[in-house]
């Protein structure tokens, strides 16, 4: 057994490393990377060498890097941080690090062509032997493999988001484990797949719990003659595997769902139509942008006199259902959990057209050449009429005429040479139709080496913020790169940044962004959150030394000391009032008693913000009662703006002699498109500009109140797009930073030492009595000790962490642990225990029968 094991490995990685030869061409010839431009650089990439970074080190589970800071395994459980793929991804990075000098980065990007190719063979291998377990013969099944790994979707999603295919790997173990299990009583190989599904991926066990639960309920719904339980028996003997194997995988789940719940994904509403639009997207049969089906597939479903058999017409018909389900965007919405309609769900339809398609071509023989001709008629219609309407010619449908001949010659001669160069045909054809879906449908996502360098990770970049950390006073400082490359560039650059983009985050990030601070930022869409607006109290608050930008965008306050070019110009521009890493505030104030952004930041400057505390008094004059307001190339009437042309809006004059004593203003405003809703915009106030997503952007979310922080001036413009726009002004007030000033010559006298270690972070105090303020957000599973005492860790300042400590306190540990682990821990041993009693009861009571 194991040496047939070795010996269908060793096919599935040539069959892999023939799949990906022309991947591997590309970027030797010309430097194509397999990593999309979008997510792939953006997130897949630099989420990698993040991970990959904490694990080597063994770092704590929350880490001060993660956007503002948090617990990354967690919040990124989503995407690698529990997926098994991906710890053998850093295994073998680490190896090759160990033979080559190469920058992590490009040494990253090679491994993704490592790792497709493994990925890639797992999945052959688990389809294969799927279709074993189901009486395929060994040819077919090597089809049926062939068809599912060189699919369409498992190029798209390993491409794409690398950690999607993973479940590819999922679906066909869990349909040998269950087939093991129903035909040979032998439970282990569905335990295992389902215990290595739930701890991968919470989001992805959610899809296979409804494909893999509407399989087996198929299945025992009209059993198989060879099934050895009854219904009953079969029913409750998989219940208890199930929920064993959860047992067994449950910290990678409860971690994801923990992280899940406690995020915060609200979208505008959007209606969703009960048909998906035509387009060659959506087109499985041709051209289409997920799943193109192989034709073979739809000339098995036509052939009605093959049902009779039992795994024909089970996989016949689970095809026909999810092609049905494939017209209507519910069925996107069900799989990602009744949200956002998503076709993700296509892998489980390669599946089934792939074991359909191994099926018919081992009972081909049993049709006359008219069956075949009737049932090949519509699928080559449909073809020619989408390659007809699309305007599109790819080259694998050329292959068509060709097996269709080739069948029929098999169907009048039944050689067995000639069911061989069918098989080898239909895989050309597939490997064909890749090449195809590359060029035709995926190119334009493919960039190459050089402009990896040029936009997303450069190498001088690197070596500049390398010379600006190593003047950090300590691993608590951040800085800010204002670029239009990617959110997560600290991760490419190693530095503690203040932002992140990521499906999944802590949602009092939000609340601090959108309603307590009301920090503009771009884009107004999930996933997301970037900068402090260049507000200079929220920089000095969150340890914000440097500031680097091309553009003309540093926060007021901040001094320009430097200039350099990576890939363009930057200035680099440094916080004059820098806050200590850490501080004990000794004054406390009640949260009810600010009102505004600005008293907000001026609160925590002097102190520290809680629920209970003193009334806080700093608000700020509001001034815009005082203003004149006129419209430029605009009619503003009942809170609606109707701009006339670009460029156009509000102009608001202010007391020139009451604005010369601030340095900064403080506009809080609420502004929306109302039309068009098809088309980006950019809200613009004097020199700070905001770019907005179009009203019917499907990740976007409600408008909200925003401060829109800009240099001191009686004359503040409002410009939008040509357009009609919601627009509410709520205040202006002005900001002289005075609070600002004396924290920082007050902390400047109170100095404290700040550490990070492999597995803590420690403080040494000089015996002040307040509360430590550690700026981060505040995360259950931080644990506090004083002097070796164990202390209470809450949630302070909206979203920073505060330690109480007292006169004479001289250091402070900070440590954490996901709150699920201890546990999670003890719930997966008691899995792996009931795993091994399962079995031996099986085989007992099989024994016994």
């Amino acid at each position: 057994m194991l040496k047939r094991f070795i010996k269908i490995m060793g096919i599935a990685l040539v069959m892999s490393g023939i799949f990906y030869l022309p991947d591997v061409y590309r970027y030797m010839a010309d430097g194509v990377l397999y990593v999309g431009k979008g997510d792939g650089m953006k997130q897949m990439i630099p989420f990698q060498l993040y991970l990959y970074e904490h694990f080597k080190h063994a770092r704590m589970w929350y880490d001060l890097s993660f956007g503002l800071g948090g617990d990354y395994f967690t919040s990124l459980s989503y995407y690698y941080s529990t997926s098994l793929v991906s710890y053998g991804t850093f295994a073998l990075l680490h190896l090759y690090q160990l033979m080559d000098r190469q920058s992590t980065v490009e040494q990253l990007i090679h491994m993704q062509y490592v790792t497709a190719v493994l990925k890639c063979s797992f999945v052959f291998s688990a389809t294969y032997y799927a279709a074993k377990e189901i009486g395929i013969r060994h040819k077919m099944a090597m089809l049926a493999a062939v068809l599912y790994s060189w699919s369409t979707i498992f190029y798209y999603f390993t491409f794409t988001w690398s950690f999607f295919s993973d479940v590819m790997i999922y679906l066909p173990l869990s349909v040998l484990g269950i087939e093991r299990l129903l035909r040979r009583k032998k439970p282990l190989v569905f335990i295992l797949s389902i215990a290595v599904t739930v701890f991968s991926n919470f989001y992805l066990a959610y899809y296979e719990m409804i494909a893999v639960g509407v399989y087996f309920l198929f299945r025992i719904i009209r059993q198989h003659e060879e099934d050895r339980f009854t219904r009953t028996r079969a029913l409750t003997t998989t219940v208890l595997s199930a929920i064993t194997g959860f047992m067994i995988g449950n910290i990678g789940f409860v971690a994801g769902v923990s992280s899940f719940l406690n995020n915060d994904r609200t979208l505008e509403k959007l209606k969703i139509p009960l048909l998906i639009g035509w387009s060659s997207d959506n087109n499985i049969f041709y051209g289409g942008f997920h799943l193109v089906v192989m034709f073979v597939a739809v000339i098995a479903l036509f052939s009605f006199s093959l049902y009779r058999y039992y795994y024909y017409r089970l996989f016949a018909v689970t095809t026909w259902i999810l092609m049905a389900g494939s017209l209507t965007p519910f069925v996107g919405s069900l799989f990602n959990g009744f949200s956002m309609p998503q076709r993700r769900w296509v892998y489980i339809l390669a599946f089934s057209t792939a074991m359909l398609s191994a099926l018919f071509i081992q009972h081909l023989a049993e049709l006359s050449i008219r069956q075949l001709v009737y049932a090949a008629v519509p699928v080559v219609l449909v073809i020619i009429i989408s390659a007809l309407m699309q305007r599109d010619f790819h080259y694998w449908i050329l292959y068509i005429p060709i097996i269709l001949l080739l069948m029929m010659l098999y169907l009048k001669e039944k050689s067995t040479r000639l069911l061989n160069v069918i098989i080898f045909a239909i895989a050309m054809c597939q490997l064909t139709l890749i090449q195809d879906y590359h060029y035709g449908v995926q190119h334009k996502y493919f960039k190459t080496k050089d402009y990896m360098t040029e936009k997303v990770y450069n190498p001088a970049m690197q070596k500049e913020i390398n010379q600006i950390k190593k003047g950090q006073a300590d691993d608590f400082r951040r800085i800010t790169l204002s670029d239009d490359s990617s959110v997560n560039v600290p991760m490419y650059y190693r530095f503690n940044g203040t932002m992140l983009y990521s499906s999944i985050f802590d949602k009092k990030i939000l609340k601090f962004y959108e309603e307590e601070l009301q920090i503009a930022q771009h884009k107004q869409k999930n996933s997301y959150y970037a900068n402090l607006s260049g507000r200079t109290n929220l920089a000095s608050l969150y340890n914000v030394d440097y500031f680097i930008t091309a553009e003309d965008d540093h926060p007021t306050l901040f001094e320009k000391v430097d200039a350099f070019t990576a890939n363009k110009t930057y200035e680099l521009s440094k916080n004059p009032y820098p806050l200590p890493s850490v501080r004990v505030a000794e004054q406390t104030f009640a949260a009810s008693s600010l009102h505004t952004p600005l008293a907000r930041e001026r609160a925590m400057l002097e102190g520290v913000v809680k629920e209970t505390g003193t009334a806080g008094n700093f608000e700020a004059e509001n001034i815009l009662p005082a203003a004149t307001l006129r419209t430029e190339y605009a009619e503003w009437t009942d809170g609606l703006l109707n701009v006339e042309r670009d460029g156009g809006g509000l102009v608001i004059k202010l007391d020139k002699e009451q604005t010369s004593r601030y340095k900064e203003l403080y506009i809080t405003m609420k502004t929306d498109i109302a039309a068009p809703a098809d088309k980006d915009f950019y809200v613009q106030v004097n020199e700070k500009k905001l770019m907005k997503p179009k009203k019917d952007y499907k990740y976007r979310r409600e408008a909200k109140d925003i401060v829109m922080n800009i240099k001191a001036t009686d004359d503040i413009h409002i410009h939008f797009p040509a357009g009609r726009y919601h627009l509410s002004l709520k205040s202006v007030q002005g900001e002289d930073y005075t609070s600002l000033k004396k924290a920082y010559h007050h902390y400047r006298k109170h100095p404290l030492t700040f550490t990070r270690k492999r597995n803590a972070f420690e403080v040494d105090l000089q015996g002040d009595k307040g509360t430590l303020v550690f700026p981060m957000p505040y995360a259950v599973g931080l644990k506090a000790y004083v002097d070796g005492e164990a202390r209470p860790v809450e949630a302070v300042n909206y979203l920073m962490t505060g330690v109480p400590v007292k006169e004479g306190d001289r250091k402070v540990v900070l440590t954490y642990t996901p709150p699920y682990l201890k546990w999670g821990s003890v719930v997966m041993l008691l899995g792996l225990a009931g795993a091994s009693l399962l079995n031996r009861w099986i085989r007992k009571n099989n024994q016994l029968s």
